[in-house]
């Protein structure tokens, strides 16, 4: 199972919206509220890398309200 670990830098007004959005996407796995120097944390969970590439490249990136998008992809 591949695993992606997104953080999210987003407009404090649409954070909600946001995250009731990224749930939507069928292989997120969780959305977190975080504090720090990002706002949203989104796993992604999937058997094929491409889904995940897809979901981030896609998905999240037509969200509308997200400033910027840090990616972590885990490796077994």
């Amino acid at each position: 199972m591949n695993e992606a670990f997104v953080l999210l830098n987003v407009d404090y007004k649409q954070q909600q919206n946001i995250i009731e959005t990224a749930k939507k996407i069928p292989i997120v796995k969780a959305v977190k509220t975080i504090y720090g120097i990002y706002d949203v944390l989104v796993i992604l969970e999937s058997n094929n890398m491409q889904d995940i590439k897809i979901a981030i490249d896609v998905d999240l990136h037509k969200i509308d309200g997200i400033n910027n998008i840090t990616s972590l992809i885990a490796v077994n």
